[in-house]
């Protein structure tokens, strides 16, 4: 690849930095909005240019999230998580404050395609209590609301023979078998614990559980053409967060890079953020013939996944859209992070 430098391409790179340097946002949350100063803190957003706050006033979100009608939701609805208690699991409640801002989504697009991705903050319109699971005492999972609206996406696409790798509390599954487009439902579980867990207090609950086959193992042993080839739609969600997420996910990517439209991964925009960062840090690199070094070992082994993709592409660009098509293309992503350097 070889990028010409022009003025649209030099003002589409100021604009990238101006936009990744802007975390104005997380200020935000946590802050307590009241009904009264809610179109106060809209506009606030507004002003850090948050891309949802963008436009006609009269067309923003509400930032607030009904906790009755999350509390009716399907699973919330029929599944007592407070059954849970054995020797390595166990249930406590935390109460969710009215009011407080908090993430609830994966990274939101810039709809410019600039880098001014960013959160989808929610407040809840009245106090509620949520389950907190502890394995041996730790934090493991919870059935918070923004767990759940960071999944429910994937929902509507499961169909046929659809596979999950990771069980957790059985959210996925509960929810696939409610479309009716979906035979059954197999999960690859690393945790006998987790399964000895699901299968005593959570599968009783489950209506048409005989469609719910549980194998547990390695999901790296079963991350491969010719197991996932036997099902119509795969969803992957083994990692806590983004932390571990990116990491997880290439580890799968470097060993089987699936046609993009069977597979989704858990969270995969917050997951491969920083990997559009590097991206963009590429692209400048070569525009302006200037040689990059990180501190970080992880970043280092992305730059060059990144470097050896783009070397084998022979195209000279001028154009600063087809430099967003690049950065706003998971496909090219999942082709990067499966790139073995």
């Amino acid at each position: 690849m070889k990028i010409i430098n022009t003025e649209k391409i030099e003002l589409f790179y100021d604009n990238c930095e101006e936009n990744i340097n802007n975390n104005l946002i997380n200020d935000y949350i946590g802050l307590i909005v009241t009904p009264d100063i809610e179109a106060e803190v809209q506009q606030e957003l507004a002003d850090i240019n948050t891309p949802e706050f963008s436009g006609d006033p009269k067309d923003w979100p509400s930032l607030y999230i009904s906790a009755d009608e999350y509390l009716k939701t399907p699973y919330n609805a029929h599944i007592k998580l407070e059954n849970i208690s054995d020797s390595v699991f166990s249930y406590t409640l935390e109460e969710i404050a009215a009011f407080a801002l908090i993430n609830v989504s994966i990274i939101q697009d810039d709809p410019n395609r600039e880098l001014n991705d960013s959160l989808m903050l929610r407040a809840f319109d009245k106090p509620h209590t949520c389950a907190v699971l502890k394995q041996n005492d730790l934090f493991w999972m919870s059935d918070t609301f923004a767990e759940t609206n960071t999944i429910d996406p994937y929902l509507v696409k499961c169909k046929g023979k659809t596979l999950t790798f990771g069980l957790g509390i059985g959210y996925f599954v509960f929810m696939a078998l409610l479309n009716d487009d979906v035979e059954s439902v197999t999960v690859i579980e690393h945790s006998p614990e987790v399964i000895k867990m699901f299968k005593t207090h959570l599968l009783p609950q489950f209506k048409n559980n005989h469609k719910i086959n549980i194998i547990q193992g390695d999901g790296f042993d079963y991350f491969n053409k010719d197991f996932i080839d036997q099902f119509d739609y795969t969803f992957a969600d083994i990692w806590m967060s983004n932390d571990d997420g990116l990491e997880m996910m290439t580890k799968m990517l470097e060993q089987y890079n699936p046609e993009y439209d069977i597979i989704d991964f858990w969270i995969e925009n917050t997951c491969t953020e920083i990997v559009r960062c590097l991206m963009l840090r590429y692209f400048v690199s070569i525009t302006y013939n200037h040689l990059l070094e990180f501190n970080n070992d992880l970043h280092t082994k992305l730059f060059n996944k990144i470097s050896k993709y783009f070397s084998e592409i022979d195209i000279e660009v001028e154009d600063e859209n087809i430099l967003k098509n690049y950065l706003y293309d998971q496909k090219v992503m999942r082709a990067i992070l499966s790139i073995n350097v």
